[in-house]
């Protein structure tokens, strides 16, 4: 970014905008089909109060966008997606959008945000594990850690299944998670996020044989 005016990053509330455009179509390009929400419910969330649809622009270019969940009564933050321009990408960009879009979603220091990422685990072919591994990769390296041998269950299957995922995890001070706390956090999220059942039977098969404690990696 040497030589070059600092992106910002500008909040996307208004549909109507070439804010919203540009950055809805880096969504649409950019994030996997299966994991997609719709675009009438992309546009539903601009009007919520716990919903961030964030541009990081430079000038006219919409270098990246994300899109977080910040529920502030139960301190409960989501990364649902995160897409950076083929043209801006390997210039550090897509790190400084996501620490902008955490530092300014964030209702104080001990918010944690988890994060949903394609797990390598899956039968997939080995470009797409690499591709999958080099995600992973990207998210440990700005503080991120896994939630050890959890497979979360993505509930959203508009435009076929979804993938099998992992959950990570940023801003926590221990070693481990406690299994009730995460829990907790994962049902506002399959309730508010994704419109589900707070006791959808998917949370049960997600915490089956797990303990009291869940390890981070």
């Amino acid at each position: 970014m040497s030589g070059l005016d600092a992106p910002i990053l500008q909040q996307v509330t208004d549909p109507r905008t070439r804010l919203f455009q540009d950055a809805f179509a880096l969504y649409e390009t950019s994030i996997p089909r299966a994991e997609q929400k719709t675009r009438d419910e992309i546009l539903a969330g601009l009007g919520r109060e716990d919903v961030r649809f964030w541009a990081y622009t430079r000038g006219d270019e919409a270098l990246g966008m994300s899109i977080l969940f910040a529920d502030r009564a139960h301190n409960t933050m989501l990364l649902e997606y995160l897409a950076v321009s083929p043209a801006a990408r390997r210039g550090g960009i897509g790190s400084a959008l996501f620490t902008a879009s955490f530092e300014a979603s964030r209702f104080d220091a001990a918010t944690q945000l988890l994060i949903e990422v394609d797990s390598e685990a899956e039968d997939v072919s080995d470009a797409e594990r690499a591709i999958r591994l080099k995600r992973k990769q990207f998210y440990r390296r700005l503080g991120c850690r896994e939630v050890q041998g959890f497979n979360y269950i993505l509930p959203l299957a508009h435009y076929g299944p979804a993938p099998r995922m992992s959950l990570l995890v940023l801003g926590a001070d221990r070693a481990a998670l406690d299994t009730v706390d995460l829990r907790r956090a994962l049902a506002i999220i399959y309730r508010e996020v994704y419109a589900q059942q707070s006791y959808d039977a998917r949370l049960d098969l997600m915490f089956a044989g797990h303990g009291p404690q869940l390890q981070l990696v």
